[in-house]
């Protein structure tokens, strides 16, 4: 059974932004960390920046941090890459792993192992990588130029508390 300070409620989370803005939301993470829920894009905007949707885990000290990202070419793009972000030490290695349907509902997974390993599942894909423990870190979930539909957004561990942004 697992510990009720570590069950994850969960919360969904329209992200709808203007070209070139992005909106999030968060929490703080104690021990091993999964982000897990679904996603779909409900439009795709043109600007400077490109469309996406994805999740993130940076460390309390803000030196690391992983993530993925769903990124559509344009705002008619029929598949979104799948990148997968890792950043240490203020290194980035950026991998795309695969492609995904940019109109359907995408189901996710994304974790940090105790011993560093990360997974990222997507529909029936999955991904790992090799990366380094964090203990404490802020998970988010985001998205820029567009409208994306989160749903079933959990952040497991031991979340503390969720916050949104918007900018």
């Amino acid at each position: 059974m697992i510990p009720e300070a570590a069950q994850a409620s969960t919360l969904d989370f329209d992200c709808d932004v203007p070209p070139n803005h992005f909106s999030s939301v968060s929490s703080e993470i104690i021990g091993s960390p999964t982000i897990s829920g679904s996603v779909q894009a409900a439009e795709l905007r043109s600007g400077k920046n490109l469309p996406v949707a994805g999740v993130r885990l940076t460390s309390a000290d803000g030196t690391s941090r992983l993530g993925f990202q769903l990124v559509a070419a344009s705002r008619r793009a029929k598949k979104f890459d799948i990148a997968l972000n890792l950043i240490r030490n203020g290194k980035l290695q950026r991998q795309i792993v695969g492609q995904v349907e940019s109109r359907s509902v995408i189901s996710f997974s994304f974790s940090l192992s105790p011993t560093g390993i990360v997974v990222l599942s997507i529909g029936e894909n999955r991904y790992g990588a090799d990366f380094q423990p964090i203990l404490e870190s802020r998970a988010m979930a985001f998205c820029s130029t567009g409208q994306f539909e989160f749903t079933n957004l959990a952040f497991s561990g031991n979340a503390v508390q969720a916050d949104n942004t918007n900018e």
